[in-house]
């Protein structure tokens, strides 16, 4: 996924369930919802890419759940926000990328879809690939989303 992981973590949080909490949480998830892609930094400026970033501790689900458990213990809502937020991204890592669920019990990653390489680099195959377009509906209802909640009422 490349640009739904902010707008996905975005209509959670403003999904009834969630914006019922705090803000701190709603800012968890915000948050929670893009941190794990942190690492493409360590990926690309100190492992040259020797190692795939979903291979990191960063994008293993069993420390976002983690958070979410010792934010729930302290009743903490921001980290519960960032747990739920860290799972919600590597929900949305799976159905193209893979994820490794079972970590540290299984070392087998899966991935819903499979993205052929249709194209001569691989960001263009992801880019041309229907998953995209979902990325793209997700960008466009989280815009409509914030407008409506954001604008709502001024125009009267």
């Amino acid at each position: 996924m490349f640009i739904g992981h902010l707008p996905a973590g975005y209509l959670f949080a403003k999904s009834p369930v969630v914006a019922r909490a705090s803000r701190t949480v709603f800012w968890g998830v915000l948050l929670g919802s893009v941190v794990p892609d942190l690492d493409m930094l360590w990926f690309y400026l100190v492992d040259q890419g020797s190692t795939h970033h979903h291979d990191y501790l960063t994008h293993r689900p069993i420390l976002w759940a983690a958070v979410l458990l010792i934010g729930a213990l302290f009743k903490a809502g921001f980290l519960i926000g960032l747990g739920a937020g860290g799972l919600l991204h590597l929900a949305l890592d799976s159905i193209a990328g893979k994820v490794t669920w079972g970590w540290p019990f299984s070392e087998v990653s899966m991935t819903l879809v499979t993205v052929q390489a249709t194209h001569d680099h691989w960001i263009k195959s992801f880019l041309s690939h229907w998953t995209f377009k979902v990325e793209l509906a997700l960008v466009a209802i989280a815009l409509i989303v914030f407008v409506r909640s954001n604008f709502k009422g001024r125009s009267e």
